[in-house]
């Protein structure tokens, strides 16, 4: 037996004090939860104690857009997931890796960094260990502070008096030590760093990356509290397709070139372009910071069979003909909108016998397809018999010299509104019209 929809636990990546109502994040202590659900800790304790269950799906791994419980606008994400919107950890992702990976794979994970304001040295902050050993010690500045049993269902919790500096987790198994991880105070901002999760893409048009960018300190160290407005460039054979940070509250646009860190840590995504081979070349910059940039490869990839873009084409089948006139008439003349009369419904597909006069109007109204709006488009008239001239919205934009049965195409201008079509037919014999289809094309 397994089961589904687990957890449902509740925080924020980054946040470990909870503000229900200005900044509206939740800590990442592993301590939230809505009411019909559990935190990840308690939620695996019921799952691994009963051995008639193989496991669990736990909601979510990754954060989501939508349902941003406990919240409200401008809260626009959910809070459930492991890793934030980006796949960037919370504290509930090294809590299952501690949890599940076997010991020959040491886990061993520090919540929250180490860089506090002055005014909280000497105050006790609440350090989170996750770890898939057997005993945990604590060094604060080269002094042993704490030693505990690991407790491989609720991790475990140290109070440290905060001093700035280096601290340090030591993971034993067996008396010896299998793991070590540092958190360290860190100094402001002085450049960014760019991360792709490969050097190179496939040039077909598809395939992406995503990029993590963080800032450093002086020292090269990640500033987990930085968040700092951050500008991209990009050139050579790709795309910025996408960008973010994890920050539920965020609505920065995520097409553009323009994002922020949230906490240390933003991405950005790049799309190779179609049928390329080469580079892409990203840069990333914010004020008074040393700008960082990463080359890509791009990597020639036989494309995706696929079947060309087929332009649609409109077919004018419904026309209204007017009476024959012995004279030639204006073709540009107005019918009343209450006239049911005067003018006859027709189609094209056979010619007309023009009694009482050799020469008569066609009309028809339609709306051009999009790309025919933006960029105009071609009449084809198949099979038209007499001389014959063609006016679309009362300018005259084609002719046909001749009476002889055949085709004209004719080409008309961009427009955005319904299109009116008149055509003036002089018929030979008294014989004329339209015998074929008429459509409308793209350029």
């Amino acid at each position: 037996m397994t089961s589904s929809e687990d957890v449902s636990g509740l925080m924020t990546r980054g946040e470990y004090k909870d503000d229900l109502t200005h900044k509206q994040v939740l800590a990442a202590y592993d301590e939230n939860k809505p009411r019909w659900g559990n935190t990840h800790r308690a939620a695996w304790k019921a799952i691994a104690d009963k051995p008639y269950l193989a496991g669990c799906f736990i909601w979510t791994g990754f954060d989501y857009r939508g349902e941003p419980q406990p919240f409200e606008w401008p809260s626009a994400s959910s809070s459930f997931g492991c890793m934030d919107v980006c796949g960037f950890p919370k504290t509930a992702f090294y809590i299952h890796q501690a949890q599940w990976l076997p010991t020959t794979k040491p886990v061993l994970q520090l919540v929250p960094h180490w860089t506090w304001p002055k005014d909280s040295i000497g105050k006790n902050i609440r350090v989170m260990a996750m770890s898939n050993a057997e005993t945990i010690k604590l060094k604060l500045n080269g002094k042993w502070i704490g030693e505990q049993k690991v407790d491989y269902y609720e991790m475990n919790t140290f109070q440290v008096p905060y001093q700035p500096g280096k601290l340090e987790a030591f993971g034993y198994k067996g008396g010896k030590e299998v793991s070590h991880f540092v958190v360290e105070t860190t100094g402001e901002p002085v450049g960014l760093e760019l991360i792709p999760d490969r050097t190179s893409l496939s040039g077909d048009g598809l395939d992406a990356i995503p990029v993590t960018v963080r800032a450093l300190d002086a020292k090269g160290r990640p500033v987990e509290t930085a968040n700092l407005p951050i500008e991209f460039d990009i050139t050579g054979l790709g795309n910025i397709i996408g960008m973010g940070n994890g920050n539920h509250n965020n609505h920065d646009p995520e097409k553009g070139n323009k994002y922020s860190l949230y906490n240390g840590l933003a991405q950005v995504i790049i799309q190779s372009k179609a049928a390329s081979s080469g580079q892409i070349v990203l840069t990333a910059k914010s004020d008074n910071l040393k700008i960082a940039t990463i080359t890509l490869s791009v990597k020639e990839s036989a494309q995706i069979p696929s079947v060309g873009i087929v332009s649609p084409s409109l077919v004018l089948g419904k026309w209204k003909i007017s009476p024959f006139y012995a004279t030639k008439p204006d073709p540009n003349m107005e019918v009343a909108s209450y006239d049911m009369n005067t003018w006859a419904a027709t189609k094209p597909g056979s010619l007309q016998q023009f009694a009482g006069g050799s020469f008569a109007l066609y009309r028809t109204s339609f709306k051009p397809f999009a790309e025919q709006c933006e960029k105009g488009g071609v009449i084809l008239f198949k099979g038209i018999t007499g001389k014959v001239e063609v006016w679309l919205d009362k300018q005259l934009i084609g002719t046909k010299e001749n009476k002889e049965n055949g085709d004209i195409i004719i080409k008309f201008p961009a427009g955005q509104n319904t299109r009116n079509l008149t055509l003036l037919i002089e018929a030979e014999n008294n014989r004329g019209g339209i015998a074929g289809v008429v459509k409308v094309n793209a350029l």
